[in-house]
């Protein structure tokens, strides 16, 4: 059962403060002409008034011995009544006169309690809530929302929770049906089959699913590329699920928790539709790691292209210093009194080598010159080139976008495959020399582009075009100029958005949600008057700014100095050091986790009832793995009393990202 705390179901404090009362349980002058005029008898008197501001409080009615002395004392003393017993009170609580006091206290609060139609009305809220939530606390505080908004009366914390699971449970086997019913007995056999063990094998193809990325050596990168190839042949014969991210995240995580035993002691609908996402959302994930390989690849040979520039820079210093004393040698031989004609035959006698030797020294000089680092890909790119376009070829990016030059430059990409020429013409791979090489930035095009003497581009080099539109695709990636589909990371952004017609049914309550103006123009004209009030306020105060000032059109922001430490810190802090005991990191988690009860945000994946007897240890224990950059089996060896399937189960079967994101943003709040 849900924990009443873990919800914002309303709940009195058994020692409120004096500010509480006067704030929460004070009478207005209306509250008691009502009551006055309402009820006659002083000890039915005395029982509204603390009907009455409880149900202010809570939003249900409760019975007075459920409430705490100091409230119903504090109430009482301001309707200048003789006091009732509390036995007295009591006794009214279990009368049929209380039945219609509480029924005039509905009609003065314009509440309702909830009927057969309300209860259908509300357990269809709790399934359009579990349709994007998992925990039942989230489901039942939707619950609180909407009773509140609609004017109705709280039911008990159990109808509640009852609701909110049948609720889940319910969307849960909508979602397994709509999955599973969409699989032939083939496909089911095939995903059963994953959850058992090969002969001559030593684990089952579920776990090898479960796969993550290495270091991206060559042989890795080989490995890793077939598996996603692998993969996408399973991924083909699946159903893709239509049902809400949040619960997509949430089947993907109770499945990642599940080793193939458990898999195959499932129900059979929820078995198959666990594995189809998981399968799918595994593609995905390794679609983004193929791009993030990609990424890194180029990266490397970007680093090792800059290295071998460097290198190389280094080493030609003194053909450097030869170049600059031959030109110094002709601008002096330039600059002597006599015909031009002489002084050609000057210069010409200050050459230190032939004219076509200098000249092909110079273009060598001019090709690395500016840090140009681009010549030095090409030997790199050799050792990896396979894996590029494999990898090109597997996540098969597409254009976002109208413009599909890229598009085509992958297709020639492809056409390059399997030939060694290093010229190629255009002919060959389909390119037109006018529309098709726009794109290209000045640093590739004269790599690239090989023309002839009259200028007529009629080839192109093939390694650096390659390379170019590699590097033309990362960018792009990054961008969301091309995106990969089935992918997560770099998926296409445009599905993220809103149809028009959900956009004209929920802009309303949006705006009224977040305050924003949802008329355009008002909108913009609320933009440019912030924008205007807030440029106003930095320039008035930008004569006094000693940090930022502007020179030559441009803002110069600088570092404040650092403030010296006043006298004497340094002593007091080797003081205070020397006088502090030694503490473990153990000691320190527990004392932290005791003091925000961070095991209580660790709940099992599964959205049952936590089975461990005592949570709190086995958390720390994992947050000690954590920290330390430990793995459960070096843990089991740092905590006695927990093996390495101990530490390595919680980690499994509770934790996701989201929690620890919860648990960071705890603990940051509270220092």
């Amino acid at each position: 059962m849900t924990q009443l705390h873990e919800t914002a179901y309303p709940r009195l404090k058994a020692d409120p403060s004096a500010q509480d009362l006067d704030e929460i349980y004070t009478l207005t002058p209306d509250e008691i002409a009502f009551i006055d005029k309402t009820v006659k008898r002083p000890i039915a008197r005395s029982a509204a008034f603390i009907y009455l501001k409880l149900f202010q409080r809570l939003g249900y009615f409760v019975h007075i011995r459920d409430v705490p002395s100091v409230i119903r004392q504090h109430i009482v003393a301001q309707t200048g009544y003789r006091p009732a017993r509390s036995d007295e009170l009591r006794q009214f609580d279990r009368t049929t006169a209380r039945t219609t006091l509480i029924t005039a206290l509905r009609r003065y609060l314009n509440v309702r309690p909830l009927d057969d139609q309300g209860r259908a009305w509300l357990r269809h809220v709790a399934e359009t809530a579990a349709d994007s939530r998992h925990v039942v606390a989230d489901i039942i505080n939707v619950m609180l929302e909407e009773l509140v908004h609609h004017r109705y009366e709280l039911p008990g914390f159990s109808t509640l929770d009852r609701l909110g699971i049948q609720a889940r449970e319910k969307i849960h086997d909508v979602h397994f049906a709509s999955i599973a019913d969409q699989l032939d007995t083939k496909v089911k056999a095939l995903v059963d089959g994953l959850f058992k063990v090969k002969s001559g094998e030593s684990s089952s193809t579920w776990n090898l699913l479960k796969r993550e990325p290495k270091k991206p050596t060559n042989k890795e990168t080989r490995s890793y590329l077939q598996h996603i190839r692998r993969l996408q042949l399973l991924v083909d014969q699946l159903p893709t699920p239509d049902i809400p991210v949040p619960k997509l995240k949430q089947y993907r995580y109770i499945a990642r928790s599940l080793d193939a035993t458990e898999m195959a002691e499932l129900k059979p609908q929820k078995r198959y539709a666990l594995a189809v996402i998981y399968i799918r959302s595994q593609f995905a994930q390794t679609l983004d790691d193929a791009a993030d390989l990609f990424v890194r690849m180029l990266q490397n040979l970007d680093n090792q292209a800059r290295n071998k520039l460097g290198e190389y820079q280094q080493e030609h210093l003194q053909r450097t210093d030869r170049l600059i004393g031959q030109l110094k040698e002709m601008l002096l031989a330039y600059r002597i009194d006599g015909t031009d004609h002489q002084r050609v035959e000057a210069i010409g006698g200050s050459l230190i080598a032939e004219v076509d030797d200098l000249v092909a020294i110079c273009d060598e000089h001019m090709a690395y010159a500016g840090r140009n680092h681009l010549p030095f890909l090409i030997q790199p790119y050799k050792m990896v080139r396979a894996q590029l376009l494999n990898c090109i070829e597997i996540v098969n990016p597409q254009s976002s976008s109208e413009d599909d030059t890229l598009i085509r430059m992958m297709k020639a990409l492809q056409a390059l495959r399997g030939i060694r020429h290093e010229v190629v013409p255009l002919s060959l791979v389909g390119l037109n020399a006018e529309e098709d090489f726009q794109w290209l930035p000045s640093t590739w095009r004269k790599l690239v582009i090989s023309e002839r003497a009259d200028g007529q581009v009629v080839a192109i080099n093939r390694r650096y075009f390659e390379l170019a539109v590699l590097y033309a695709i990362r960018d792009e990636l990054k961008s969301g100029d091309l995106f990969i589909q089935h992918g997560e990371r770099y998926d296409d952004y445009r599905e993220q958005l809103v149809d028009d017609d959900t956009l004209n049914r929920e802009l309303a309550q949006y705006g009224e949600v977040t305050g924003v103006e949802t008329d355009s123009r008002a909108f913009t004209e609320s933009l440019k008057a912030a924008l205007l009030e807030t440029a106003e306020a930095v320039d008035a105060e930008f004569p006094e700014n000693a940090y930022a000032e502007i020179v030559d059109g441009r803002l110069i922001l600088k570092k404040p100095p650092a403030s010296e430490p006043p006298p004497g810190i340094r002593a007091i802090d080797q003081l205070i050091t020397e006088h502090m005991e030694n503490i473990s990191i153990v000691d320190v988690l527990i004392d932290t986790e005791r003091w925000l009860q961070l095991h209580k945000l660790f709940r099992p994946l599964m959205g049952t009832e936590s089975r461990i007897e005592e949570l709190r240890p086995r958390v720390i224990s994992t947050l000690f793995c954590y920290g330390c950059n430990l793995g459960p089996t070096q843990t089991a060896r740092s905590i006695r009393g927990m093996s390495r399937k101990q530490i390595a189960w919680l980690n499994i079967k509770y934790v996701t990202e989201e929690v620890l994101e919860k648990a960071i943003v705890k603990v940051i709040n509270a220092y």
